[in-house]
């Protein structure tokens, strides 16, 4: 029987890692041929196919490509370089995985906060062609999107103080973008307006400072048992 050391348990079931604390158990003293010779409490899961999922998903992903192939190929045919049809696919893109969001109920409201600063981004950096004066996006439109998401999020932390683990991650993400604008600033060489990017930076990174200093064991086992390290 599989065994960890550190969680002081039995494991009566083959798998590769502990079910509590996530540790390798090929790493604690467990051999690969115990592991293998370990019966599954659970049958395996068969693969599924590469195009296995629900019909929203194919007809949706479908037509995306569709229409970004055609639109791409007539702004290329008409223009010979691509500017406005980025927009267009970016923004196709944001929409169906905005639905696929707001369809998955069990997603956390940070995790959800972060999937859109992430995708708001792209969508974004496609303006960036059609604008008469770019450097706004990282002037304006950046800094206020991450300064929004790292609000909202740190509310949600204060709301749910007792159980925070869940959400560190999702604010580090957060806090580490705001470093984004300004280093688009610094390498474009353009210094005009750039406070408010500034100001997200030094924020972000006191953020990221405070949230190291006072959570720093719990971001380690959350890194543990997410990506079972």
């Amino acid at each position: 029987m599989l065994r960890c050391p550190y969680c002081k348990i039995s494991i009566s079931t083959r798998t590769d890692v502990c079910p509590l604390c996530h540790v390798r158990l090929t790493d604690v003293g467990n051999s690969k041929e115990e592991i293998k010779r370990t019966p599954r409490a659970y049958p395996q899961r068969a693969s599924l196919p590469p195009l296995s999922g629900n019909l929203f998903d194919k007809v949706y992903l479908l037509s995306w490509l569709s229409l970004s192939l055609a639109m791409i190929t007539a702004e290329l045919t008409v223009t010979a370089h691509v500017r406005f049809s980025w927009i267009s696919v970016s923004l196709l893109l944001y929409i169906y995985l905005l639905f696929r969001i707001l369809l998955r109920g069990s997603e956390y409201f940070p995790q959800k906060v972060t999937v859109h600063a992430i995708l708001l981004t792209v969508v974004i950096f496609s303006l960036r062609g059609v604008l008469p004066h770019p450097e706004i996006i990282a002037e304006f439109l950046l800094p206020v999107l991450y300064l929004v998401s790292n609000i909202a999020i740190a509310v949600f932390l204060a709301i749910n103080y007792k159980r925070p683990n869940r959400y560190l991650l999702n604010i580090l993400t957060v806090s580490l973008m705001c470093v984004i604008p300004f280093l688009a600033l610094v390498i474009l060489d353009d210094y005009k307006n750039f406070v408010l990017s500034l100001a997200t930076m030094i924020i972000g990174l006191a953020v990221i400072v405070g949230t190291l200093l006072f959570r720093a064991k719990t971001i380690v086992s959350e890194l543990k048992r997410k990506f079972h390290l």
